[in-house]
């Protein structure tokens, strides 16, 4: 039995890849998952911490519990620690240090010792020869066996009856979709519908302008959209069910909704807008690109480009937990598992 310890801060898209990456771990051999739910003090912030890791936290017993409040007398010893998110990482490195086993973060860890770290999981493949770094996937809670194999979109005559899902998100830190980008998506979707016979499932994000999520729904009353899922009403994880089409296309701002399709072994379209800053998720973004993803622009992109685009990528070929699975294997002194393919 291999015991994870999972480090759970408060955002969906951290604590989702730390859940991640236990479900990699399972694959190696059984496992017993355990939960620490990671809530700093208010005046312990970023830097702080960072400060207090590289000068003074030598004592994991006195700093988790200023820092963390944890009583590490609650705490039962794991065999790995798992981790995504800022808030985590000081917690980590102080558990990893008074249990001596290894801790494993997926993102940035800039500021803190990369030595006091076994394994870092990276996105960019600009890290990816990084000293202890690994390139994989963004890990993801999102199980491939959990749907139906794709339709195989060949060509464009197997488009027609082909399901797409489109994951609507909105402005985000770095990205900004400007009204005319959303009257392109509006006016695009059912243009796709009606030349090639696609049908459309969609669901909207707490990202989504309210008037542009009213717009969708009168789309799907018109029957131009087969299935709309509302976010306003259906709340967090009703995406879920949608990474069952035959392919994903996702608005550019939500790196995890992109993971999580290609986690779905579905080929996958990001809708870029036009007003990206420089950011870091750049990177990350232009390193999914290949077979599986394309990038095409959200405001001039139009039914017969993205049709063309749409047919030349395929599903990825391996299970992105077993990518995972690999990297983590040596921290554990676990077999490597066995590739496994598509049936």
């Amino acid at each position: 039995m291999i015991h994870v310890l999972i480090l759970r801060d408060r955002q969906p898209g951290h604590f989702n890849q730390a859940e991640g990456m236990a479900l990699a771990v399972a694959r190696l051999g059984p496992v017993e998952a355990r939960r620490l739910e990671i809530r700093p003090a208010r005046w312990a912030r970023d830097d702080l911490r960072k400060l207090i890791m590289r000068r003074w936290g030598r004592d994991p017993d006195f700093w988790l519990r200023l820092i963390y409040g944890i009583d590490l007398a609650s705490v039962e010893k794991p065999d790995i620690i798992v981790a995504s998110g800022r808030p985590t990482i000081a917690a980590g490195m102080l558990l990893s240090r008074h249990f001596a086993v290894p801790f494993v973060v997926s993102g940035g860890i800039d500021g803190y010792d990369a030595k006091a770290i076994a394994l870092n999981i990276v996105s960019s493949p600009r890290q990816a020869g990084d000293a202890g770094a690994a390139y994989a996937p963004i890990p993801s809670t999102v199980d491939p066996d959990a749907y139906p194999p794709p339709r195989a979109l060949a060509d464009i005559a197997s488009l027609d009856g082909a399901s797409l899902a489109l994951l609507v998100g909105g402005s985000a830190y770095r990205r900004e979709f400007p009204p005319e980008e959303w009257e392109a998506l509006l006016a695009f979707v059912p243009a796709v519908a009606q030349r090639y016979g696609v049908k459309w499932r969609v669901t909207t994000s707490r990202r989504t302008p309210d008037d542009i999520s009213d717009r969708f729904e009168a789309l799907a009353a018109s029957g131009a959209i087969t299935e709309f899922v509302d976010y306003r009403t259906a709340g967090p994880g009703s995406v879920r069910a949608l990474f069952g089409a035959d392919a994903v296309v996702v608005t550019e701002d939500s790196l995890s909704m992109l993971a999580e399709g290609l986690a779905a072994r579905r080929p996958v379209i990001a809708l870029k807008s036009r007003v990206v800053h420089k950011h870091y998720a750049n990177e990350i973004i232009a390193g999914m690109a290949g077979e599986s993803l394309a990038i095409l622009p959200m405001a001039s992109v139009t039914p017969g480009p993205f049709a063309d685009t749409l047919i030349r990528l395929r599903p990825p070929a391996e299970d992105a937990r077993d990518i995972l699975a690999r990297a983590l294997a040596p921290l554990l002194g676990q077999s490597v598992p066995e590739t496994r393919r598509p049936s």
